[in-house]
């Protein structure tokens, strides 16, 4: 490995506001739906000449996150439960919201698979497509 390179120098310094995933076209139309009627997010599609549209869902913080619906996604995931073992196929996801719980019940009752990392003491869901997120409070501050 190389020097490091610090933030003074031109390094990194943070995360930006955007992430881009990939998702199986099977798990297209529930995964919008699950963002854009349970979750109730600004959801957008963009034509890009791709076979599907990029679907880009906003928080209106300034903050979003772009989905590419293609075959080369994974189309194996849990549609009813999920476990650790499933889960470990990307990067987990961490969206911020005033009301947790309203936002948890809001899941459940969708019948969104959610399940338990025995290193954390947040509940974990599964969006279709197997994509992992967690929902913090707007205040939270931790791992």
């Amino acid at each position: 490995m190389g020097p490091s390179v610090n933030a003074d120098r031109g390094g990194l310094t943070g995360l930006g506001a955007r992430v881009h995933l990939f998702v199986h076209p099977t798990a297209r139309a529930a995964f919008t739906a699950l963002f854009r009627d349970v979750l109730g997010c600004r959801v957008v599609e963009r034509d890009f000449g791709l076979a599907y549209p990029i679907l880009l869902v906003d928080f209106g913080d300034g903050s979003s996150f772009s989905v590419e619906f293609t075959d080369l996604a994974s189309n194996e995931w849990a549609t009813d439960t999920i476990t650790d073992e499933q889960a470990f196929r990307g990067a987990w996801l961490e969206f911020r919201a005033p009301d947790v719980e309203r936002v948890h019940a809001a899941l459940r009752a969708a019948g969104v698979p959610e399940f338990r990392h025995p290193g954390s003491t947040h509940a974990y869901f599964s969006a279709p497509g197997g994509q992992v997120f967690r929902v913090i409070a707007l205040d939270y501050q931790g791992p």
